[in-house]
């Protein structure tokens, strides 16, 4: 059962002070929950969709990021349709889900594989699965260019094989909602290569650039796991998938040593 804020005060002063201590022990961003969540409801003739997300366990403050990915019936991760979240609350948050082409997949028979990662000393929930995995997670602003796809980001720590890269994009100054694909496609000692592109069959980005004929900044949210994700264990939700679908692995296929040192 996750540990929450609400469970706790229904216990003893003394037992609400021993769990207390252990959560203040963990005061670094981790894994707060995980869940996988069905789209039954969903129109599939549409292209796009937000899915209310609830979560079982209330959270005590809305500081917290979402990561996640769209999975098919048979445990497949989709890059064909594009997932973000946004409007967090104590209590969930919406899945943004939009389909990039002409595809022939249902996407009533797909699901949402989800991952919260905050504080949680500060949330008062933690993930009794993945507790002993280490987080790291920070932003990066980039400046998106019509003629330009890689962009590079450098990490202030060492990257490794086996570690999972989760990366979503937010729009800080705008209301313009992005709907860019963000690929792994190389990495180094302490660098990554990303593609970001939008959407072909939604042309907001491009509109978006003729209207104000300016570059569009973006924040790139970036979420580290010191472990892949088979590692990982669904908190709810969890019907009869076990393992978290979710970001891209790095291993020696996408290893690049000489990347890096000449950008």
């Amino acid at each position: 059962m996750v540990i929450s804020f609400l469970s706790i005060k229904t216990l003893k002063v003394e037992q609400q002070n021993k769990i207390v201590s252990i959560l203040d022990k963990f005061n670094d961003i981790r894994i707060i929950m995980t869940g996988i969540t069905d789209l039954e409801d969903l129109d599939n003739n549409d292209v796009m969709h937000y899915k209310r997300i609830n979560v079982k366990s209330s959270l005590e403050d809305k500081n917290y990021e979402v990561f996640g990915s769209i999975i098919s019936k048979d445990n497949s991760k989709l890059n064909n349709i594009y997932v973000n979240f946004g409007l967090r609350d104590f209590n969930g948050f919406y899945a943004i889900i939009k389909k990039f082409e002409e595809t022939s997949i249902d996407i009533t028979k797909c699901y949402v594989s989800w991952m919260i990662v905050g504080r949680p000393s500060q949330l008062s929930v933690f993930s009794p699965n993945n507790r002993e995995f280490q987080v790291n997670y920070f932003k990066k602003s980039i400046r998106l260019k019509p003629d330009k796809l890689n962009y590079y980001v450098e990490t202030s720590f060492p990257l490794s094989e086996g570690y999972t890269i989760i990366a979503h994009a937010y729009h800080s100054s705008t209301n313009y909602e992005p709907n860019n694909v963000i690929m792994l496609i190389k990495w180094s000692h302490n660098f990554i290569n990303f593609q970001i592109t939008n959407s072909p069959q939604l042309n907001l980005y491009d509109d978006f650039l003729t209207e104000t004929e300016e570059v569009i900044n973006i924040d790139l949210n970036i979420c580290i796991l010191f472990t892949d994700y088979k590692s990982l264990r669904f908190d709810i939700n969890k019907k009869e998938k076990e393992c978290f679908l979710i970001g891209h692995i790095l291993n020696k296929d996408n290893y690049d040593e000489s990347f890096g040192k000449t950008n």
